[in-house]
């Protein structure tokens, strides 16, 4: 290992990994005081022009790039290493445990973490795959997702990286990707958005079992979900059709396969505070396939705000479940309180529907579904003496 500072100006601290023609240190970046993540490529690969061209491609592409799930590049340089020159790529270092650690410590990942995770690299391949051109991975596979320490996960590696789109009937690329993750027509080099959302879709496989893809390839050379998955529905629905063995039959994009996850009954974990501790609930949200924008506020749509908006009645009594009919004891209570306070109680649960039920309004009408991260949950005292929560959160 170099004692000196690369280029006077990376001091090595360790490895990191190692691939076919390049690999990655953790080095201290003594000018900017942080640490980064340098790729090499070996000294000895440098007369492979292929090699050179794929490291070259990958600094090129991530420079373009701007996302929390991707690394960002800092600077491509040449300077000596072992005695030769050698081309380099700072970038971002992910402080994080891989996929594939998390399998080899046998971890128990929790469905709720699982279906976040999938749902944030769906992400991730959403804003890669709509860049123009488009940008293919082409490597998913566990060893290439770390998840940061707050959770959020980031794709790395981009060293088979093509930002070229060539349609079936174009001259080929190289092969690049890995057993088991990769699909047939990447074989072929014919790789496409779906390729990538294939490879993902057998990390995800390999994460939730256990067990490499290969354990469930079958004789006709396509990957077989078990029926029983602990990840349930409707993540295992999704990663059925996207490891199709034809590219036509799996969700064309991260968008459609996003969406379908959204489109079903998921549990949600909820913080609520009762009794001055907080508790977890597990509540059934139901996320539903909206039309395009605008959207006109009848039949199903119509249906939609009704059930999202709750009633001034609802709101004074949320420990109720929706929809639940009052007693005689609740309307006896409720008038008591709204001569003691000469109306005034009534009218603001009225004024919190209402403004509510205007907000629910506009989004069903013309807004679209966005992903959002909670940021935190605050219990609130309301004037009955039940305890909500407030949450805030970002997009």
């Amino acid at each position: 290992m170099q004692s000196e500072p690369v280029a006077g100006r990376y001091e090595i601290i360790r490895p990191l990994g190692a691939g076919g023609f390049a690999r990655t240190l953790l080095a201290r970046d003594l000018q900017q005081q942080r640490d980064v993540a340098l790729k090499v490529l070996r000294p000895q690969t440098a007369p492979d022009w292929k090699a050179y061209e794929l490291f070259e491609r990958e600094g090129a592409v991530l420079r373009e790039l701007r996302h929390h799930g991707v690394p960002a590049v800092y600077e491509t340089f040449r300077a000596r290493w072992e005695g030769a020159e050698a081309a380099f790529l700072a970038m971002e270092y992910i402080d994080g445990v891989s996929l594939e650690q998390t399998i080899a410590d046998r971890r128990h990942v929790d469905p709720v973490e699982v279906l976040n995770l999938f749902t944030e690299l769906l992400g991730v391949l959403d804003y890669l795959h709509t860049r123009i051109p488009p940008v293919l991975h082409r490597d998913i596979k566990p060893a290439n997702v770390i998840v940061r320490t707050d959770g959020a996960p980031v794709l790395v590696d981009f060293g088979a990286v093509r930002n070229v789109f060539r349609a079936p009937n174009e001259s080929t690329s190289t092969v690049v990707g890995t057993y088991g993750y990769m699909p047939y027509e990447q074989y072929m080099g014919q790789a496409s958005p779906s390729s990538d959302l294939y490879a993902l879709a057998a990390t995800f496989l390999h994460l939730i079992t256990g067990r490499p893809p290969s354990d469930f390839m079958t004789e006709a050379a396509r990957l077989e979900v078990p029926e029983s998955l602990l990840c349930g529905e409707p993540l295992r629905r999704v990663l059925v059709r996207l490891l199709a063995t034809t590219p036509g039959d799996r969700y064309a994009t991260a968008k459609a396969a996003r969406n379908a996850l959204f489109a079903s009954a998921a549990p949600l974990v909820v913080a609520e505070a009762a009794s001055g501790n907080a508790v977890a609930r597990i509540v059934e949200a139901r996320m539903v396939e909206l039309s395009p924008a605008p959207r006109e506020l009848t039949g199903e749509n119509a249906k939609l705000l009704d059930r999202l908006s709750h009633s001034m009645w609802e709101l004074m009594e949320p420990e109720e479940k929706i929809g639940a009919k009052w007693t005689v004891a609740d309307v006896l209570l409720v008038t008591f309180f709204s001569v003691v306070t000469i109306g005034i109680l009534p009218a603001i649960f009225w004024s919190f529907a209402v403004r509510r039920r205007s907000r629910f309004k506009l989004f069903i009408a013309k807004g679209e579904l966005a992903e959002a991260r909670v940021l935190d949950i605050t219990p609130k005292d309301t004037a009955f003496g039940v305890k909500l929560s407030k949450v805030r959160y970002e997009f």
